[in-house]
């Protein structure tokens, strides 16, 4: 695993995490930021804009694939229609100054990218909640 500074803490960097599907809802400031540590981000806002939920999890599952989102309506879409094999984590973090969300997201990512697996996760300001797929 390689480190990466971010401001003044280091993070550690798993090399085989796998692509991330930064969903439209995402600030492109997180999306940039992540790929500028290294991650390999597929942007939808980028890509394919307009797409549906449904079809942004289509590509997650074609892909092996990883989703983040702001987009709560995502929760529906993978908890509630069991969606298996997808790994998401919704951002619910928009109170925070942008620097704040970045440094958050990136923590999270590289400290708990293997308990993320499969499951749905929900990022706040105050704690991280993960669901395993059931």
């Amino acid at each position: 695993m390689g480190q990466i500074l971010c401001g003044t803490k280091s993070l550690l960097m798993l090399p085989d995490f796998p692509l991330i599907i930064a969903d439209e809802s995402v600030d492109a400031r997180v999306v940039r930021s992540l790929q500028d540590h290294g991650y390999s981000v597929y942007s939808i806002m980028n890509e394919s804009p307009g797409i549906t939920d449904a079809r942004v999890i289509e590509i997650a599952k074609e892909r092996n694939t990883f989703i983040i989102t702001e987009d709560k309506d995502f929760g529906d879409e993978l908890v509630y229609k069991h969606t298996q094999n997808v790994g998401s984590l919704l951002l619910r973090i928009s109170d925070l100054p942008i620097e704040s969300r970045i440094h958050l997201v990136l923590d999270v990512l590289s400290h708990y990218a293997e308990s993320l697996d499969d499951c749905f996760s929900v990022l706040t300001s105050k704690k991280l909640r993960v669901r395993k797929y059931s």
